[in-house]
């Protein structure tokens, strides 16, 4: 199966980022079958680790994915889920070749999507799409793309990305920082409005 997707190429050296619990330290890198996920494959076959390039768009699309920010204006999170959480510094080193989704009229053409469709909250259309990309060869008949580049549902227009397993040499663990040491949480924190609330001590 060929497809005409413009493929955009993650060069080693690069540092990505996710989002994880703090029991999952120093641990290899998990990449999920549970079919739960908005690129995870319907039919769990393959795993998928979801990653981004800073730490605002990781944390939307994980922590506060499912916040109705339009209809409850407290952003809330707890000293207890800070505290739980680590970024994952993923260092790229193998050079990634992703189906860029964000290409234009990509969607559209290849797919039949609309943004609609792509940012649903019901995954069948977006996993589907997902295996079409896993499946997708190149002219040379081995597999085509490592993942696929995306639309930030959460942080538009930031992007993220979707790795398929078979990837999994091409990235490795750098560093296992808690969320509040992060450099970037500060900045989080005061720009998009987050209420840390503390718990009272009895």
């Amino acid at each position: 199966m060929t497809l005409s997707i413009p493929s955009r190429v993650i060069a080693a050296g690069e540092l990505l980022q996710h989002i994880s619990r703090v029991e999952y330290a120093a641990t290899p890198l998990y990449f999920g079958t549970s079919s739960a996920n908005r690129y995870d494959d319907p039919t769990g076959d393959y795993g998928v680790l979801y990653l981004g390039f800073d730490l605002p768009t990781v944390l939307m699309e994980s922590v506060f994915h499912q916040h109705q920010w339009h209809r409850s204006r407290p952003r809330t999170i707890t000293l207890s889920e800070i505290r739980g959480r680590i970024v994952r510094a993923v260092g790229v080193v193998e050079r990634l070749n992703l189906a860029d989704l964000t290409a234009p009229g990509v969607m559209a053409r290849e797919f039949g999507l609309n943004l609609g469709q792509l940012a649903s909250r019901r995954y069948i259309h977006t996993q589907r799409t997902s295996r079409q990309i896993h499946k997708a060869l190149d002219y040379s008949g081995i597999p085509a793309f490592d993942g696929l580049l995306y639309p930030s549902r959460n942080n538009f227009p930031a992007t993220c990305i979707a790795l398929f397993c078979r990837a999994r040499a091409k990235v490795v663990v750098v560093d296992d920082l808690p969320l509040a040491q992060h450099v970037d949480w500060p900045a989080f924190v005061n720009k998009y409005r987050i209420d840390v609330a503390k718990v009272r001590s009895r």
